[in-house]
């Protein structure tokens, strides 16, 4: 019994670290109110601006999206589902709109 609780407690903490050391490289993530508060501002692109721009360039739909600050600016990390299948976190300057990497 001991044995099957530690495990599930190492893939309870294995699991919310990976998200933790991900934010970590990115740097602080914002709530959805501080990135609606961004674009109200006009200090980032509206993200249906560079969902239509990954829809002309890849076809597919968003599955995921989150604003982090990174090295002084702010990015996107949008993760996206092509009409081929292929499943692409793309990393997009949320000031210009340009992306960054692909993978």
């Amino acid at each position: 019994m001991k044995k099957i609780a530690a495990l599930l407690m190492f893939l309870a903490l294995a699991t919310t670290a990976v998200p933790t050391l991900a934010q970590a490289q990115l740097g602080n993530s914002f709530t959805a109110d501080q990135a609606r508060d961004a674009r109200d501002k006009g200090n980032v692109v509206p993200l249906r601006d560079i969902f239509r721009q990954l829809k002309r360039q890849y076809g597919g739909y968003q599955v995921d999206a989150n604003l982090y600050n990174r090295d002084g600016g702010q990015v996107y990390v949008i993760d996206w589902m092509t009409e081929k299948g292929e499943r692409l976190r793309i990393t997009v300057n949320a000031q210009t709109g340009r992306i960054i990497s692909t993978s």
